[in-house]
């Protein structure tokens, strides 16, 4: 995945098999063969991105390690609540519902709610990229333990942004979302 094109559905299709090419040409199973290459290319997508939540964790902690070995407890908590955060996230996103819909499943999802679901994952991964470029920016000054206070409110804010993309992409596939 490359940070200026995430968009791997295409990728998906193009390595079609001799055998997925096959069914696309199959009655009954062309359509099977296109829902699966999408639900293919949202779970690659968000396991990027629940592997880039992850190296923002791995910044974090080691910040913490600095901010411990200084006795900050001040900064500790906010470096710990941001953690907790983000390992939450993380577990959101690479065990979300793939959009599988069997015959009497409450919400049926259909090709374009499929695609709509790759929208929504396609449209906050720019936000986990700047979530982890500031993550990646953190350092500890222990004479001036204050000074990461103003990054870790940017990286709390750029977490809200995230998990409320991911909640609207949540309540648009359930099919509560107005508007």
């Amino acid at each position: 995945m490359s940070q200026g094109n995430p968009d791997i559905r295409q990728q998906v299709e193009a390595s079609r098999g001799p055998l997925k090419k096959l069914q696309l040409l199959l009655p009954g199973l062309r359509g099977y063969r296109k829902l699966e290459d999408i639900r293919v290319s949202d779970e690659f997508l968000r396991n990027q991105v629940a592997n880039k939540l992850d190296a923002v964790k791995g910044s974090l902690e080691q910040l913490r390690k600095q901010v411990a070995a200084s006795n900050d407890l001040t900064n500790l908590t906010t470096v710990g609540a941001l953690i907790s955060q983000i390992q939450g996230l993380g577990g959101e996103v690479r065990h979300a519902q793939q959009g599988y819909s069997g015959w009497v499943a409450p919400i049926a999802i259909n090709e374009e709610k499929l695609n709509k679901l790759y929208e929504y994952d396609y449209a906050f991964v720019s936000s986990v990229f700047q979530l982890a470029e500031t993550a990646g920016k953190l350092s500890y000054d222990a004479s001036s333990p204050n000074s990461i206070q103003a990054s870790a409110a940017q990286l709390s804010r750029t977490l809200a942004d995230i998990k409320q993309k991911w909640k609207t992409r949540m309540e648009a596939i359930e099919g509560i979302a107005v508007g």
